[in-house]
């Protein structure tokens, strides 16, 4: 089969001989190794591709944030500080001090939403909000949805999506992801069509069949955890392909292409190449027209990290996107037949690649 399609299946994934400890792929031991290039986008745009957006912007941004915590349980700050000492160490070469200030940052920061949606009104955009929906006594449970009406309704009022954050086990196991959706949707009383999986964990193709067969619209979990960047060489919105049943499928995938965490934890950069990087990806995503998706975490938006996340948005601003939620991007591309479009050009790809590999 042809390298295109195999990159845009991420067929070496399926299986998976090395994961990290949480069973996740890792950049490094895949077949990507133009993880910084959107090149499938790319290619479909040699091709005539054109995607178009409101207003006549060229590109989209869509900016969401996983709500991991609303809460700091009692001594979790000094716990954190003190059990990345030796990490932080590593990270940096100049002691602990350059990240444990960040982590400082984020533990005496207020995890209250109503300072993100500020910063983001005052940036003019609106984004997804990604929520837990566990009980207590699950792993990683800091808040019941239930117990958080007033972040909720912050949220709507201000005209941003909420959508579900797996939880540790939903992203494989379906009765665990309907229970999850459900208490989300009962809590909040919001219908809930995207989803985002906690700690990027996903697997192919089983996680996108759950997803689809649970009646979500999308899914953006879609981005190594170990590396920003194209992790199928896309930047657009796109029908996943099983490579178990051989078969496109319904859901849309909306690529993850920057996250915090992979900046400055993964992939331990300082905050100037963090932002030389994030710049680069950013301009890649212009040239094709395509939509830049950006994860910044709820609690990472006071001292340095908030300053870089602050810097990230002005300079986004200047380039002139359409800033959307994740729903109303994926609607867009439905809506706009640009899906439609996409898929088609996709598919010639594949059967051009096919018979040339046949002839040969």
């Amino acid at each position: 089969m042809s390298n295109l399609f195999n990159l845009y299946r991420n067929s070496w994934e399926y299986d998976n001989t090395l994961p990290d400890v949480f069973g996740r792929a890792r950049q490094y031991n895949s077949q990507n190794s133009n993880v910084f290039t959107p090149v499938i986008s790319n290619e479909m745009r040699s091709r005539g591709f054109r995607p178009h957006y409101p207003d006549g912007k060229k590109f989209a941004v869509c900016v969401s944030h996983d709500i991991d915590h609303l809460y700091l349980q009692q001594n979790a700050g000094r716990k954190l500080i003190n059990a990345g000492k030796g990490f932080l160490k590593g990270r940096f070469g100049q002691g602990w001090g350059h990240l444990g200030s960040m982590v400082r940052d984020s533990v005496h920061n207020e995890y209250d939403l109503n300072n993100l949606i500020d910063i983001n009104n005052r940036h003019k955009l609106r984004s997804t909000y990604y929520f837990l929906s566990l009980n207590r006594g699950e792993e990683d449970f800091n808040y019941h949805p239930g117990k958080i009406q007033d972040q909720i309704r912050a949220v709507v009022r201000n005209n941003n999506e909420i959508g579900l954050h797996g939880g540790h086990r939903a992203y494989n196991d379906f009765p665990k992801l309907m229970q999850e959706k459900k208490l989300l949707e009962e809590s909040t009383g919001v219908k809930v069509y995207g989803y985002r999986n906690h700690y990027l964990r996903f697997e192919l193709p089983t996680t996108w069949n759950n997803l689809q067969k649970g009646g979500f619209e999308y899914d953006t979990t879609l981005g190594y955890a170990d590396t920003v960047g194209f992790r199928n060489g896309m930047c657009y919105p796109f029908l996943p392909y099983d490579v178990v049943n051989n078969r496109f499928l319904d859901i849309v995938e909306l690529p993850l292409v920057i996250m915090d965490a992979t900046l400055f934890f993964y992939m331990r950069m300082d905050f100037d190449i963090a932002f030389k990087i994030c710049v680069q990806l950013i301009e890649k995503v212009i040239g094709c027209g395509g939509v830049l998706t950006l994860l910044w975490h709820n609690n990472f938006i006071s001292g340095e990290m908030g300053a870089f996340y602050i810097k990230l948005l002005k300079f986004l601003q200047s380039a002139d996107p359409w800033f959307a939620t994740s729903l109303e991007l994926v609607n867009w591309w439905k809506e706009e037949k640009l899906l439609k479009q996409s898929q088609e050009i996709i598919q010639d790809i594949f059967k051009a690649e096919i018979t040339l590999q046949d002839k040969d």
